[in-house]
């Protein structure tokens, strides 16, 4: 199982090497073909677009495969905490099967109603590495108030912060991992909610 995590990181930072020396060819050919254009507004406005337009591409897969390394390396140590000589065996799932109404018996079992709410519920995840307390800067203690208002997704946090989506990305990795927010995995782009933790980083003012 540690060989094939290692061959899946392998090749994601394979794509993401990838991706990024594309990047960098393409702002090379940019800068390249813009000094040709000088003489031609009309024209050279055109390729702007184009070009900004596939930037803008390279970067959304940039940061959807960092993304996606960052979780599957949060899966690997979670595994590998889990993973362990005195480690207990899995324990069974208990819930209960569908059974008919003529073969079913009584018994001390969760009711079917909420097992169903249970599974309806969104895929929030909280952080697998063990937290640390950390100090937030004034960038990270707005972005928690921000979150105090309920949950917001990647790109409003980006406009919030004024910042660049990397810089976003790498901001909200470490309160992820600080246990100070919780993130919902199964929504592009990610969606941020405040833990237990995090409401202990609010100002009187802001809660």
């Amino acid at each position: 199982m540690a060989l094939a995590d290692d061959l899946v990181t392998a090749a994601l930072l394979a794509s993401t090497a990838f991706f990024v020396a594309l990047a960098f060819g393409l702002l090379i050919r940019y800068r390249q073909m813009s000094q040709r254009i000088t003489a031609s507004t009309d024209l050279g406005h055109d390729l702007w677009q184009a070009l900004d337009q596939r930037m803008k591409k390279q970067d959304e897969r940039i940061l959807d495969v960092m993304a996606r390394l960052d979780v599957l390396q949060s899966r690997v140590l979670a595994a590998t905490a889990a993973q362990s000589p005195v480690s207990p065996p899995p324990t069974p799932n208990l819930a209960p099967k569908p059974q008919p109404v003529q073969d079913a018996i009584p018994s001390v079992m969760p009711s079917t109603p909420l097992t169903q709410h249970q599974e309806s519920q969104p895929e929030t995840r909280t952080s697998q590495v063990p937290a640390q307390e950390i100090r937030l800067d004034e960038t990270q203690s707005k972005v928690v108030s921000l979150l105090a208002e309920g949950p917001k997704n990647t790109r409003q946090l980006t406009d919030a912060v004024g910042l660049s989506r990397e810089h976003t990305a790498r901001l909200m990795k470490t309160l992820f991992e600080g246990g100070v927010v919780a993130r919902d995995d199964a929504t592009k782009p990610f969606v941020y909610q405040l833990t237990d933790k995090g409401r202990r980083y609010l100002t009187p003012a802001s809660g």
